[in-house]
């Protein structure tokens, strides 16, 4: 090995003599590679920048709302337990595919739509537009002012085997529409059959909402508002999230809740090289949980913008890779036949090393010492 690398060391004067003596020629493969090279990684950069372009503009389509990732999914009876089965398969996915993408989460629940009436009318419950819901969201104070009143007991009021008796918060709209002040008392009544005829509902506290245009109520808009929407007036009931699972759902035996969870999306951590990723974890997440959970559902627009922009991109490869070819056939034209007119000099360096009793070993080794030299330069120059 040693003896290689000496003669290897004395053969370097040699190379580089017969590389500063066609150096005109040699320059102009040199240079002529190195102006191919920078057009081939500027016309890759370009198209980069164009994807980038085409992506920014796609998504500033989207408003705040449209750009995070909504779930919903319901479940039966309502209970801690089965709330954490949800949750548990919910967060395993989101946690898995998306959770880089998101700098928030927001989550909630709301039972199924009750009949709503003043205390004394159970029996003639349903025969107007009056519902109600309960709900809970824990991050309910960080958005409300509670203009009169207070927070609701997290325990009911009534004794066990009575009609329940719960304290709820309402917001000032539903208080106005059906002119109720703390203390007053309303009755949800069940459209099912269930153990407990029907919740005597105290409330306990009147708030308003100061920004009800922010990312947090988009929850609370497609979540627990929509089953209620159109010609209804309804009343919600938000009560904690222990009296929620515990006491309204240890009264009502076959009560159906509805959970959500909204994620908060960050547009910004999109580009052209994880865009299509993370088209297929939405549909992936999607995929996996309508197959584990009942009517579940995951509203997004960036779901759909990102299939536009994949749409768009698969039509625009083609004239890219077609410019990308033509550039490589121009460049490999050229450098054939400037190493063709190299090579051609060569010859009568080649007979007169051969007619010195070189052999094509030795030879070969010379251009191949020579190409390393080249090789090693641009390794170092090219950066």
């Amino acid at each position: 090995m040693l003896q290689i690398l000496y003669k290897l060391a004395l053969a370097w004067p040699l190379v580089i003599r017969r590389s500063l003596s066609h150096w005109k020629l040699l320059s102009s493969v040199v240079i002529g590679v190195l102006l191919a090279s920078v057009i081939m990684a500027g016309t890759v950069i370009y198209f980069d920048a164009l994807r980038e372009l085409a992506l920014d503009n796609t998504l500033a389509k989207l408003t705040t709302n449209e750009t995070d990732i909504l779930i919903k999914t319901d479940r039966g009876p309502t209970s801690e337990e089965e709330y954490n089965k949800v949750s548990k398969l919910v967060l395993r996915q989101v946690d898995t595919r998306i959770s880089w993408l998101l700098t928030d989460r927001t989550r909630g629940g709301k039972s199924s739509t009750f009949y709503l009436t003043f205390p004394g009318n159970e029996a003639l419950a349903g025969e107007d537009e009056a519902r109600s819901y309960f709900a809970f969201l824990p991050r309910l104070l960080d958005h409300v002012t509670i203009i009169d009143g207070r927070l609701p007991l997290e325990q009911a009021l009534s004794a066990p085997g009575e009609i329940l008796e719960l304290e709820a918060m309402v917001p000032v709209g539903a208080a106005e529409l059906f002119d109720l002040s703390v203390g007053s008392r309303l009755s949800a009544v069940p459209y099912w059959a269930d153990v407990m005829p029907y919740a005597s509902v105290v409330i306990s506290g009147i708030f308003e909402i100061p920004e009800p245009d922010i990312e947090f109520w988009y929850l609370d808009d497609e979540t627990f508002k929509s089953s209620t929407r159109g010609g209804f007036r309804t009343v919600p009931f938000y009560i904690s999230e222990t009296t929620f699972m515990e006491v309204l759902g240890g009264s009502f035996r076959d009560l159906d809740s509805t959970y959500g969870w909204l994620l908060s999306v960050d547009p910004t951590r999109l580009n052209a090289r994880n865009a299509s990723l993370t088209k297929r974890h939405l549909d992936t997440m999607e995929r996996r949980l309508s197959s584990d959970l009942f009517s579940y559902r995951q509203i997004t627009g960036l779901e759909r913008s990102l299939a536009e922009y994949d749409r768009r991109l698969f039509f625009s490869k083609a004239p890219m890779f077609i410019i990308l070819i033509l550039i490589a056939v121009v460049i490999l034209y050229y450098v054939v036949t400037i190493s063709s007119l190299l090579v051609e000099q060569q010859r009568a360096e080649i007979s007169l090393l051969r007619s010195r009793g070189a052999t094509s070993a030795q030879v070969l080794a010379v251009f191949v010492l020579e190409g390393a030299t080249i090789s090693l330069l641009a390794v170092v120059i090219a950066p």
